[in-house]
């Protein structure tokens, strides 16, 4: 069974029209660089949104038995309820926690699965890992690993909408539904401006 680990925010709240959480102050990526395998390349490359208005970025891991299939499910089905113009505006963002199982082949077979317009970041570094998540208040942690080699990852398992600006507008917590994410999701992309 994995442990799902959550955030409790403070100075959040929901007053201005969306119904996840929006953090003040918010999280923000900085100058924050990932591996970016999303084409083998594996260049380091902006958390923030850059091929897109809005990046759902998300921390975990292919092998995970029902959080993040879920997760990615839900984003999936959140996205069907955008126009096809919205929807281009959209791109979602993983970074897995366990890079010795994700390879970017692993990742991005994974991700296409889920979603269209996806990006997939590993670094193999523990330390720069740490660093991208504690940019957003997200951790992880390996579990025991059994006879077979096999473990889980606890996680943190919150999706962020993050900006071109690297800013983190809005965060759902696991098991939002897909309505309230695509609700969110319309009025965000109402006040970015098209790229």
């Amino acid at each position: 069974t994995m442990l799902v680990l959550s955030i409790v925010g403070c100075g959040t709240s929901s007053d201005d029209g969306y119904q996840g959480i929006v953090r003040t102050p918010p999280f923000t990526t900085g100058s924050t660089t990932l591996p970016d395998v999303t084409t083998g390349g594996g260049r380091e490359a902006p958390l923030r949104a850059t091929a897109s208005d809005v990046r759902l970025l998300y921390f975990g891991y292919t092998h995970c038995p029902d959080v993040c299939p879920t997760t990615l499910t839900d984003i999936g089905a959140a996205l069907k309820e955008l126009t096809p113009a919205q929807r281009a505006r959209v791109q979602t963002a993983m970074v897995t926690v366990d890079p010795s199982r994700d390879t970017g082949k692993v990742l991005n077979g994974y991700l296409k699965h889920f979603v269209d317009r996806f990006a997939a970041f590993r670094t193999t570094d523990p330390a720069q890992l740490r660093r991208a998540e504690r940019r957003f208040g997200a951790s992880h942690a390996k579990g025991a690993v059994d006879k077979d080699g096999n473990y889980d990852m606890s996680h943190t398992a919150w999706v962020y909408a993050v900006d071109r600006r690297g800013v983190s507008r809005v965060q759902w917590a696991f098991g939002t539904k897909p309505d309230v994410i695509a609700h969110d999701l319309r009025r965000l992309l109402d006040e970015t401006r098209p790229s």
